[in-house]
């Protein structure tokens, strides 16, 4: 079975039109984010076309306003979705949200420090992006630790961190995805030496197209476990069950039949 722990059903939709009709060769689970109403909406009906997926909602850090925020709050409380995010920072880029001002930090802290605490009552994982941020979730260290579980989405950091937040006691895991076809040093890097119960594998579907393509398919999971295999020398069956594992451990759902 393959797991992709992070996809965008409405914008891989946009790129691919009806790829959800089409049936795949292989088990496959997918953990699918939303981050306005009508995209969740949207959203569903995609899912309910796909085999087995989970649906989360969250306030994006590029978009950290906070009209959504009682949306996300009826649905954790009317149990409507399995996780919350993609939540977190992002400090990359030159647009005035990105540009680490005081003002960026506060908009985004405010709806990441919201998300956490609905995810501490809710008792809902939560997915984190993080881009130029990390020294911030080490901040938040004390909050993070008390949630039952934290998917970092596309891990971008360095092995030294990802370590630290394993160290503060914070139930993380650490997903990895298209970077590694493009060979990216700190994904390689951290793949290789951290714990293989702590990795999940992801496509970001539609974003972060590898080399060559226009846009990542579903499909992408793939060449993602495969290339996760080599850079771990591990058997590509053994690696998809303990992905398998992973995947309901860091969702907190039950485990493949």
């Amino acid at each position: 079975m393959y797991c992709d722990a992070h996809l965008h059903l409405v914008d891989l939709d946009q790129h691919d039109p009806g790829f959800a009709y089409r049936a795949l060769s292989y088990d496959w689970r997918g953990a699918v984010v939303s981050h306005d109403p009508e995209e969740f909406l949207q959203s569903e009906a995609l899912r309910v076309k796909l085999p087995f997926t989970i649906a989360g909602f969250g306030i994006h850090p590029q978009e950290p306003d906070m009209q959504h925020a009682e949306f996300l709050s009826m649905l954790c409380a009317q149990r409507k979705i399995d996780f919350i995010g993609e939540a977190g920072f992002d400090f990359f880029g030159d647009k005035p949200l990105r540009s680490r001002s005081a003002e960026a930090m506060q908009l985004q802290l405010e709806a990441f420090l919201f998300q956490v605490k609905l995810a501490d009552h809710a008792r809902l994982p939560l997915v984190i992006h993080i881009r130029k941020a990390t020294d911030v979730i080490m901040a938040n260290g004390r909050e993070l630790r008390r949630l039952p579980s934290i998917i970092f989405h596309c891990w971008p950091g360095r092995l030294e961190e990802a370590q630290m937040i394993l160290k503060k006691g914070i139930n993380a895991y650490f997903s990895f995805g298209t970077p590694l076809l493009r060979d990216s040093r700190h994904a390689i890097e951290s793949l290789k030496s951290l714990p293989v119960s702590r990795i999940l594998s992801e496509t970001d579907a539609p974003w972060q197209p590898p080399h060559g393509a226009e846009y990542t398919s579903i499909n992408h999971i793939v060449d993602v476990v495969e290339k996760m295999a080599s850079v771990l020398n591990m058997n590509q069956e053994e690696l998809k069950h303990k992905l398998a594992l992973n995947f309901t451990d860091a969702y907190l759902i039950e485990g493949p039949k």
